[in-house]
């Protein structure tokens, strides 16, 4: 018999996350998974329903201050008055409000400022832009780490989607309690990390990793994830309403000209910033001398939610088109100026 897989309904998501944030501490969680297949929709009903379990403590909904009250304020020390002043005091300062506009973010300076902030919330869309586990945006990404761990009193809300978890900066995913894995839409993985004093991986990625290559060499279609060290449950979102889905698109369409123009130098329009194709801009780059390093081309591959083999793979098959040489290496500067270099020697 295998293991039970434990299902957690929603709202059991919304609260462990407000016990936290309640808590005094930061709620650092990343959703991780592939292109279309529901990351933000799952970000904005997990905004959307925390900040709607804030209205009713704010509102002094008697069970629901009850129930924190006895899983983080008696357990803080606090009483009940007191317990209740904190929520007044969060009330007054309009804490863990959901604006799509406001919440959903995709530059570093718009990171820095979340983490500044006290009891935000936001939602780093394209996570992966932002805290790229090599070299790519490196003296900013430094900051925002920093910042990660300094203002971890804070306790603001971040919700990152990102295409692989385990793409991200070790220091990030360290500091993250939660991630989310979505394996088809409407139906997501839980992970927390473990909690290890001698083991530097918390996430116990070897031994998780080992467990994913028996189920792809057995082909199975319907593995058990409770085998998984970092399992905790399932759980089931919702399709955004059409009216939601219209507004958290207008928003990403509108900052993906100000993310072009600012982080890329490409300064175009609202309606062409929609047309814009990240792999035409890519390949261009790589011809012209533009890409500086392989970190830098698996960067492009991150951000369009594609694996480095595979956007090498793309470029290849675009360079056989046009009967030119495919080897990527040929046109990365860095290595294009080392190879110049060293033929030089040899003459």
């Amino acid at each position: 018999m295998g293991t039970r897989i434990q299902k957690w309904r929603f709202n059991k998501l919304v609260q462990v996350i407000v016990a936290s944030l309640l808590n005094k501490y930061d709620f650092f969680m990343v959703i991780e998974g592939g292109t279309g297949i529901g990351k933000s929709t799952l970000a904005y009903h997990i905004g959307h329903k925390v900040a709607l379990e804030f209205k009713r403590l704010y509102k002094l909904d008697h069970d629901t201050v009850e129930y924190y009250y006895e899983r983080v304020g008696r357990k803080a020390g606090l009483t009940e008055e007191e317990f209740v002043d904190k929520l007044l005091r969060l009330k007054e300062a309009d804490a863990y409000r959901f604006s799509p506009k406001k919440c959903l973010i995709y530059t570093q300076e718009e990171m820095q400022n979340a983490l500044a902030s006290w009891n935000s919330m936001s939602i780093p869309d394209e996570m992966i832009n932002i805290t790229f586990n090599r070299d790519f945006y490196s003296e900013k990404q430094k900051d925002i780490i920093k910042m990660l761990n300094m203002f971890r009193d804070h306790e603001n809300l971040s919700i990152c989607c990102v295409p692989l978890f385990q793409n991200l900066d070790t220091q990030i995913k360290n500091l993250t309690k939660m991630k989310i894995t979505v394996k088809k839409r409407g139906i997501a993985i839980i992970h927390t990390p473990n909690n290890v004093i001698y083991c530097r991986d918390k996430w116990d990625s070897a031994t998780n990793e080992k467990i994913e290559r028996v189920w792809v060499t057995k082909k199975l279609v319907r593995p058990n994830y409770a085998q998984l060290t970092t399992f905790r449950g399932l759980v089931k979102f919702p399709k955004l309403t059409k009216r939601q889905e219209q507004l958290y698109q207008q928003v990403k369409n509108d900052k993906r000209a100000v993310v072009l123009k600012d982080d890329m130098g490409i300064d175009i329009g609202e309606e062409e910033a929609n047309k814009f194709d990240p792999f035409d801009d890519c390949f261009e780059r790589l011809l012209k001398g533009g890409i500086q390093s392989g970190h830098h081309l698996n960067g492009y591959a991150f951000a369009m939610q594609l694996t480095p083999e595979q956007l090498r793979g793309q470029l290849k098959k675009e360079l056989r088109k046009r009967k030119m040489s495919v080897t990527i290496s040929d046109y990365i500067l860095n290595k294009k100026h080392k190879a110049e270099e060293l033929a030089g020697i040899e003459a």
